[in-house]
């Protein structure tokens, strides 16, 4: 008798420490759900900072062909912390997309700059995987729920490529949309072949607090009006060009793990109790 009581002690107790267990995991990350994430990118950060005035984005528009080049090969990005959002954003990842071009520095070391409209933001960055990736810190406590970030970058091209390039683009500067996705549908580095996944496109993703990862998201391709002006193909002062800006919707972190924790730990105390039932029996 007291060797079964023992043993149902010794069953609560254990019922009790993995639901505890369970149900504190889920209620320190279930606030976590919340937070979401959005991307915009463009040539002129002006136009990122006064999308869809009509008036900005035509003076916008009239700069010339060559200056065109230079900003396409220098995108800002954008990143808000969705206002539901419960953490702020500490951490930006950037992968290249077509692998025969990388990070490459903005100024000096830099290989990205915080653009003169967001001030208040910090940041530090750094690229990985051979320029390939890009990883940018958020300082001053990170991009809080509601706020935004933005910042410039600069895409260059890999050593290995560098003489196809040229033999096609002659001295041209790679554009951000035939680097990060795929323009039209169509790889302009594979001898307009088309490509209409998103295998050789960017992914980009956050970290939101100091651990919580969101997941990677990639750019589709891209249908771009005025299209043909990229990289050597510079547009003259008499034509037009609109100013490009894409966007893209972080996914919300993933629910986590503490409702599957509780189930296994129920189904540990109920296989427990069939065991101590045949035992009895």
């Amino acid at each position: 008798m007291i060797c079964s009581t023992m043993k149902t002690i010794r069953a609560a107790i254990l019922f009790t420490a993995c639901l505890a267990l369970s149900l504190g995991a889920f209620g320190e990350k279930h606030a976590s759900a919340q937070d979401s994430w959005s991307l915009r990118l463009s040539e002129k950060e002006g136009e990122l900072e006064h999308t869809g005035d009509p008036m900005w984005s035509k003076w916008l528009m009239w700069d010339i062909g060559y200056q065109r080049m230079v900003d396409r090969n220098m995108p800002y990005i954008e990143i808000m912390n969705a206002a539901t959002s419960v953490d702020p954003i500490t951490q930006f990842h950037l992968t290249i997309g077509d692998n025969r071009f990388n990070f490459a520095p903005v100024t000096g070391s830099d290989v990205a700059v915080l653009g003169s409209t967001t001030p208040g933001a910090a940041i530090t960055a750094s690229t990985i995987n051979s320029g390939d990736e890009l990883v940018v810190n958020f300082g001053n406590g990170g991009i809080l729920p509601g706020q935004i970030a933005r910042f410039k970058i600069k895409l260059g091209i890999d050593p290995s490529f560098a003489a196809t390039y040229a033999a096609s683009f002659g001295t041209s500067l790679p554009d951000y949309r035939t680097v990060l996705f795929d323009m039209n549908g169509v790889n302009v580095y594979d001898g307009s072949k088309v490509n209409v996944s998103s295998t050789d496109n960017a992914a980009a993703s956050v970290v939101f607090d100091t651990n919580i990862n969101s997941n990677k998201n990639f750019f589709p391709d891209e249908t771009v009006p005025n299209g043909q002006f990229f990289n050597n193909n510079i547009r003259n002062y008499s034509q037009t060009d609109m100013v490009n800006l894409f966007e893209l919707q972080g996914a919300v972190v993933p629910e986590p793990t503490g409702i599957g924790l509780a189930v296994i730990g129920i189904g540990a105390i109920s296989m427990r109790r069939r065991s101590r039932a045949r035992i009895v029996a």
